[in-house]
């Protein structure tokens, strides 16, 4: 496969997360003016994810939901000063493509076997061990989607975008890093 291919379909696995996103925002009664965002946020958290466990942390699955769920709450905080509406209105339609559906439905398929199992205990043993790793994996995952998309709110204060500006908060520190260092000389 050569990158042209790779970057075609990635880029098609994201415009659809982008939809899916946004069709969530729907249901959920997300304002008109946040539904791009939405999409977009969506977008860019689901390749987050999937680019860091395509290259550089493959089967760690977790940890990218982690980062892709903090990359969508950390532009959440941004966007949410530019359409003056609660982050938190746009950042759980954009991470809902990032659960753990799969891996939720095939512990549920294990559990019930599990209850209805006539096999050797070998096997059972087996089934119980995938069960249990099923049921952590999507459970862990589930957990750093919601402390993902709280990390950066918790970590700016933002209770309220009204009268924030986080451009304003990032050129205050950057003067104040300046003005310590022209005044340690």
């Amino acid at each position: 496969m050569n990158f042209l291919d790779v970057f075609i379909g990635l880029s098609e696995r994201i415009f659809w997360s982008m939809w899916i996103s946004i069709g969530f925002a729907l249901l959920f009664n997300t304002p008109r003016r946040a539904l791009w965002i939405t999409g977009v946020l969506g977008g860019v958290g689901w390749g987050i994810k999937f680019v860091l466990l395509a290259t550089l942390m493959p089967e760690q699955i977790v940890t990218t939901s982690f980062l892709g769920a903090c990359a969508v709450g950390l532009l959440a905080v941004y966007f949410a000063h530019r359409v003056h509406t609660p982050p938190i209105v746009f950042t759980i339609p954009a991470v809902i493509n990032m659960i753990p559906g799969k891996y939720g439905y095939e512990f549920m398929m294990n559990t019930i076997k599990i209850v209805t199992i006539k096999t050797p205990q070998e096997e059972t043993l087996t089934l119980i061990y995938e069960t249990i790793k099923l049921g952590l994996q999507t459970g862990f995952i589930t957990m750093c989607l919601a402390f993902g998309v709280i990390t950066p709110l918790l970590l700016f204060n933002t209770y309220s975008v009204k009268g924030k500006d986080l451009n304003a908060f990032i050129k205050k520190r950057l003067l104040n890093k300046n003005k310590d260092k022209n005044n340690s000389y």
